[in-house]
């Protein structure tokens, strides 16, 4: 490749600057998108580099086997395990513990909620853990000291040196010993702050470091020289079956040889792809890696297709270089060198949107943003990639070129790229039009099912509603207090307790319901999902009652929807007011426990669109009672009068003074009720926002494909076009021959990618158990929306066609 073939390829862009910009944009666009997947995915695939052979840790996982549940591994272990492996001689090096928690930092007046690591010293080897200022191992053995990554240290302290402040963590007071340079993208450990497992900060009690079965945190260790992780899995299966917890469980747990829990040992290199979450993201990651090839494949397509055009628009100027001696192979190098300069800008160009999109891609599907982006590895795969491109795109341009007749091209006539070249085009033409239906129709799909989740019918109304989640530790004299000093501003309407947003599915209890006026053969156990509330919540969330009636500080009540209802046997509501009711909690801690029915309210949703929908028993507490546990699980839900602006920022203006003067050391945690309740679909919303952006490119990219298409069509066809004008054709009659082929290719792509696009819109739908009613829909609008601008791209060329001099085209 020449310096001359360079020149000749800027020249070509040059003499069609609108048609080469955009042809540049779409490639660009497609290759950042797939630049920055590519990237993402490279990320989750390789460990973190600080780590000494990676796949020798091992992280302690749980899964949990109690009849009637179906779960999944917790991704954390229990704290006895750990002293359990120590005494068993377990073939592990390093051993640690590591609980997660959020804790106000304060500083002064400035306050910074933050994740916090309690972490035991030995993680110092096992991760590789290095330094900025300070001995932090030193730092994680004493219980009056906290690690801070930098940047939560310039937040706190400002440019002021924070190695040896004092600073508030929660109710204590911990001086800053060490400081940490902030995580890379691949770091295993990415919390702001660390403290040691044993500092009163991380309030873990005895009961935590002694449960078995209950999960606060996770256990790591490096395996021993010819140990394995199936072997140390094993090891821990065996010390949980040999626990003292296996007597005090419910007969049927392990009936029959049945296991109550397994255990195994997971190398944190297969942490990323693990759980619901990691699960989803990989796949996300890998859907939307499809899709960026599809609309690669769409550039790349309409690349060929305009090369083509170009080729047969410059029929003699190869022909007169042919004739000076132009070989094949530097006629092939010439085309290269035009494709790999088109494809050279697109890349720099989607270097550059790659750096500017990748925030947004980063938070939409929750991954820190990627330091290798702009690294000399991804850039040269980059390199090597686009090279590769220009090499298969510039082939049949070459070709075509080649097998044109020199001697006709210099005598004026001009030759069509031939019967084969015209199929080659056409299934060109109908891939592109395939992939533009079956990225809309998928998004559309996603759309109507996200609008439905949104949309439904819940039973009460979240709308305005706020939650307000109680401090660490209240106290339920504190809580009582915050509520009356609420309740006496004159923008609040209703407050009501409640031991989770509802809808959230952060808590979720049930338990088996036996009506007690059947006696002893009230038969089996109805299985009801149990929700801990205050008797104000109703009228807060505007659920009307059925029958009964609630009076504020009644115990051992409950509220029952109608579905509840039906699943205990009653007809109609009347009949269960005032009856009474034996409950045993399902879990380890059961306990049976009488309640009278007080009254019943309209059916309640309070599970995602994911999960069937259960029937529902409200269990009325006092304020007391609901905060007896200390943990502050607990919100205080808040309705501000009508008129009163909802927004998240005028209500923590109204809270946040009397919020410091009952709890002055932590941090406001106020959020809205319909933005908690979001939190199960925020995957499939971001999914749809990804999907959504693909699918307009790919139908800009589809519209350029018909442009492309259309000139070309025009171009061949514009005698006939001027003939048929001439002979008194209208316009509509003049350009049928061209809407017709646009027709046939379109309808051969809708045969193609509409069942697809069906078929996975079922298989992505089936994973809901309340879906929306939509048919055909996505499909048909799918179609409609290509067709629309198939008509728009192919307009400007067929009215160029009919406003053309008839003594051009026939002299042409």
């Amino acid at each position: 490749m020449r310096l001359l073939d360079l020149r000749v390829a800027a020249r070509q862009l040059r003499a069609d600057p609108f048609n080469a910009s955009v042809l540049i944009l779409g490639l660009a666009l497609a290759l950042a998108a797939s630049y920055l997947l590519a990237v993402m995915l490279g990320e989750r695939y390789r460990p973190d580099p600080a780590l000494h052979e990676p796949e020798r840790i091992v992280m302690l996982d749980f899964h949990g086997n109690m009849p009637g549940r179906q779960e999944d591994w917790f991704l954390g272990a229990p704290f006895a395990l750990h002293e359990a492996l120590q005494k068993s001689g377990a073939p592990l090096q390093h051993l640690s513990r590591s609980s997660n928690d959020w804790l106000t930092l304060r500083v002064g007046e400035r306050q910074q909620r933050s994740a916090v690591l309690a972490l035991d010293a030995s993680a110092v080897e096992l991760f590789g853990l290095r330094s900025l200022q300070g001995d932090l191992k030193a730092c994680l053995s004493r219980p009056d000291t906290i690690v801070l990554r930098q940047s939560l240290a310039r937040q706190l302290f400002g440019e002021r040196p924070a190695l040896g402040q004092l600073l508030h963590a929660g109710k204590h007071m911990l001086s800053v010993c060490a400081l940490l340079a902030d995580p890379g993208s691949q770091s295993t450990l990415r919390e702001p702050a660390f403290i040691g497992f044993d500092s009163p900060a991380a309030e873990l009690d005895e009961e935590m470091r002694s449960a078995w079965f209950q999960i606060t945190g996770r256990i790591y260790g490096r395996l021993a020289p010819g140990a394995s992780a199936d072997q140390v899995g094993a090891l821990a299966q065996a010390l949980l079956d040999a626990s003292p917890i296996m007597k005090q469980l419910p007969p049927d747990w392990t009936a029959d040889g049945r296991k109550a829990a397994f255990m195994r040992a997971l190398p944190i290199t297969r942490l990323p792809f693990e759980g619901r979450e990691g699960r989803l993201r990989v796949q996300a990651l890998w859907a939307l890696g499809g899709v960026a090839v599809l609309l690669l494949s769409l550039a790349l397509l309409n690349f060929i297709n305009l090369s083509s055009v170009r080729t047969v628009q410059r029929q003699r100027e190869i022909a007169v270089r042919k004739s000076l001696g132009l070989g094949p192979l530097r006629l092939l190098l010439q085309f290269a060198a035009e494709a790999q300069l088109s494809i050279a800008l697109a890349a720099a160009l989607a270097v550059l949107l790659a750096w500017l999109m990748v925030p947004w891609l980063a938070g939409v599907l929750q991954l820190p943003v990627p330091d290798s982006l702009l690294q000399a590895l991804p850039l040269l795969g980059l390199a090597a990639g686009c090279t590769l491109l220009g090499g298969l795109v510039c082939l049949y341009p070459a070709w075509l070129a080649w097998r044109q007749n020199a001697a006709a091209a210099l005598q004026g006539r001009q030759a069509s790229e031939g019967a084969s070249g015209r199929w080659l085009r056409r299934t060109l033409t109908v891939l592109q039009f395939g992939v533009a239906l079956l990225v809309c129709s998928l998004a559309l799909i996603l759309s109507l099912q996200n609008r439905h989740v949104l949309a439904r019918d819940l039973g009460f109304d979240p709308r305005g509603v706020l939650a307000l989640r109680m401090p660490d530790g209240a106290s339920p004299a504190l809580a009582e207090d915050l509520r009356q000093a609420l309740a006496q501003r004159p923008e609040v309407q209703a407050l009501a307790w409640s031991d989770s947003v509802p809808g959230s599915g952060r808590i979720e209890r049930e338990g088996g319901f036996l009506r007690a006026d059947l006696g002893s053969d009230g038969g089996e156990a109805r299985k009801l999902r149990v929700v801990h509330v205050d008797a104000d919540f109703f009228t807060l969330y505007r659920i009307p009652l059925l029958a009964g009636q609630l009076r504020t500080g009644e115990q051992d009540t409950v509220v029952l929807d109608l579905p509840a209802l039906r699943a205990l046997g009653w007809a109609r509501a009347e009949q269960a007011v005032g009856q009474d009711l034996r409950l045993a909690y399902t879990g380890l801690a059961q306990r049976q426990q009488s309640w009278r029915i007080a009254a019943l309210v309209p059916q309640q949703v309070l599970e995602s669109t994911r999960q069937p929908s259960q029937p529902h028993a409200f269990a009325l507490k006092r304020s007391e009672q609901v905060l007896a546990t200390g943990r502050g699980a607990w919100v205080l839900n808040l309705r501000l009068r009508e008129g009163e602006p909802a927004s998240l920022a005028r209500a923590e203006a109204l809270i946040a003074p009397i919020w410091k003067r009952y709890v002055p050391d932590q941090a406001l945690q106020l959020e809205a009720v319909e933005a908690a309740m979001q939190e199960p679909y925020r995957a499939d919303l971001r999914l749809a926002e990804l999907v959504t952006a693909s699918s307009v490119l790919a139908l800009a990219l589809a519209g350029f494909g018909v442009y492309a298409l259309a000139a070309y069509l025009v171009q061949r066809h514009a005698r006939e076009l001027v003939l048929r004008k001439l002979y008194g054709a209208s316009a509509g009659q003049a350009l049928t021959r061209l809407l017709r082929e646009f027709a046939g290719l379109l309808l051969i792509a809708a045969l193609l990618a509409l069942p697809l696009s069906w078929w996975l819109g079922q298989s992505y739908l089936s994973q809901f158990a309340d879906r929306a009613a939509m048919g055909l829909w996505p499909q048909a609008l799918a179609l409609l929306g290509l067709l629309l601008v198939s008509l728009i791209a192919s307009l400007h060329h067929g009215l160029q066609a009919m406003a053309m001099r008839p003594v051009l085209a026939l002299k042409s």
